[in-house]
């Protein structure tokens, strides 16, 4: 990252950072070309199987259908990582465009956009997805469209108060005198000030993304089965945990470094940006409690 000193530096070079990169290197690599390395398919139920320790050919054993662990692991990571990704995406477009505007622009749509912001806030996020998701029914498509509905308004009330403190900038009125129009303002003085705080956000919101929608697959509001998804697994192993304790374990700790990688990395970015601001010093945006 160019023009960074020493000190900012440091924040993407030490093991933090190394550690959350190679995780989400190898999460992302798996969710891509798993399909071509699985050991067995994962949705290929075989009864003479059932509940297998590990053995050739099986590395992480059977589940209670006889399926491959590792195999239903590794095409989990597709559409866990995989929703996660195009969730938190959509979050970030939808509240940094909204936010930006309403920040810029001002007037009755930034307080129509306050309201909304303040009354969707009152509720715990996920509480409220997980009414969303319940009245849409099930589906991954339900799912993820529940998590964006809930948490755009946190990035728009980071992005909107980020935009009104820019459009006071001395710069940001030498532009408007110039007569550079609102758009040519926005794109060219807003957004790179207000984008990298943004993605780091984003990056530390993806844990969350990732728990959300393991802890509704979890309760039976996810993918339908036999697709295989790590909430859902956790569902279909717990009743066997006292026999084999391997299938839930695994499928937790996906979920568990998938989560944690990118909380490392955006920790570490939130330290390049700038290494004097704790993490709840950024983090008091998000103010209501992710459960």
């Amino acid at each position: 990252m160019p023009g960074l000193i020493p000190a900012e530096r440091a924040g993407l070079q030490g093991p933090l950072f190394k550690a959350g990169a190679l995780l989400a290197v190898f999460f992302i690599l798996i969710a891509l070309f798993g399909g071509f390395i699985t050991p067995q398919d994962p949705l290929k139920t075989n009864l003479d199987e059932i509940l297998s320790p590990p053995r050739r050919g099986y590395p992480l054993g059977t589940d209670n259908l006889g399926r491959c662990v590792l195999s239903r692991l590794m095409a989990g990571c597709r559409t866990t990582l995989g929703a996660a990704l195009i969730t938190e995406s959509a979050i970030l477009f939808i509240g940094l465009t909204l936010g930006t505007a309403a920040g810029y622009f001002g007037g009755f749509f930034d307080s129509l956009l306050l309201t909304v912001i303040d009354t969707l806030l009152a509720f715990p996020s996920l509480i409220l997805a997980l009414v969303i998701a319940g009245l849409l029914g099930q589906g991954l498509g339900n799912l993820m469209f529940a998590m964006i509905a809930v948490y755009w308004v946190e990035y728009a009330r980071l992005a909107r108060s980020m935009a009104r403190t820019i459009r006071e900038k001395t710069f940001v009125k030498a532009a408007i005198v110039s007569g550079s129009g609102p758009l040519r303002i926005i794109f060219r003085h807003i957004l790179p000030h207000i984008l990298p705080a943004m993605l780091v956000y984003a990056a530390l919101g993806i844990s969350s993304i990732i728990i959300g929608i393991s802890s509704l697959s979890f309760i039976g509001l996810g993918i339908r089965p036999p697709y295989p998804e790590w909430g859902a697994m956790i569902t279909e192993a717990r009743d066997y945990m006292s026999i084999r304790p391997l299938p839930l374990a695994a499928a937790a700790l996906c979920i568990l470094l998938s989560a944690a990688c990118f909380q490392f990395l955006g920790e570490a970015a939130q330290e390049a940006l700038n290494p004097r601001q704790s993490q709840l010093g950024f983090l008091k945006f998000r103010g209501r409690d992710h459960a």
